[in-house]
């Protein structure tokens, strides 16, 4: 029984390693449309020659590793002590300096400029009148609904020690916003 059981074996494995190289025979017909096949009676039955050509091996390129997407280059890691002492040339390219707000205008968007991209952990302060709006690795920021009346806005380039790492000029802006009376 074992002697049967190996020679089905055998036999199986056999087929299946002809299976894998199995013959393709390649056909054009009066049209000249070109056919591929791996039975050559399929074609001959429409009067059409089937050719035997042979197929290269499939190119198999192996995997590679997959990509870290959270660790830092190790190139960053090393610069990092360093990029957290580069000073920034600031300015706010938008809006400019004395810009009015109209009524209808809802939102202001400051929108900033360094001389070079922020490296490492630096990130843009906005700040209105003084007080921090909010801090992000983007350079522009919305304000929301702003108040009427005259404001100072500035843009600070900050590491994460809160290090000041460059500074805009302060830019000033009227916002306008319409009245009602009562009588």
């Amino acid at each position: 029984m074992r002697l049967t059981s190996l020679i089905g074996l055998a036999t199986c494995f056999t087929a299946l390693c002809f299976s894998a190289q199995a013959e393709v025979y390649k056909s054009v017909d009066k049209y000249g449309n070109v056919t591929y096949t791996d039975d050559p009676s399929s074609v001959e039955r429409y009067g059409d020659k089937a050719e035997k050509i042979t197929v290269p091996p499939t190119n198999v390129v192996p995997g590679t590793k997959p990509i870290d997407l959270n660790a830092r280059p190790q190139n960053e890691q090393e610069n990092q002590s360093e990029a957290d002492n580069v000073s920034y040339n600031v300015r706010i390219v938008s809006p400019t300096n004395e810009y009015t707000v109209t009524p209808g205008q809802r939102d202001l968007i400051i929108a900033a400029a360094t001389d070079r991209p922020l490296q490492g952990d630096a990130e843009f302060a906005y700040y209105m009148d003084g007080e921090l709006l909010g801090r992000a690795a983007v350079n522009n920021f919305s304000i929301r609904e702003i108040l009427r009346g005259e404001h100072q806005i500035r843009v600070d380039v900050l590491n994460a020690m809160d290090e000041v790492l460059g500074s805009s000029e302060t830019v000033t802006v009227y916002v306008h916003r319409a009245s009602v009376l009562s009588p």
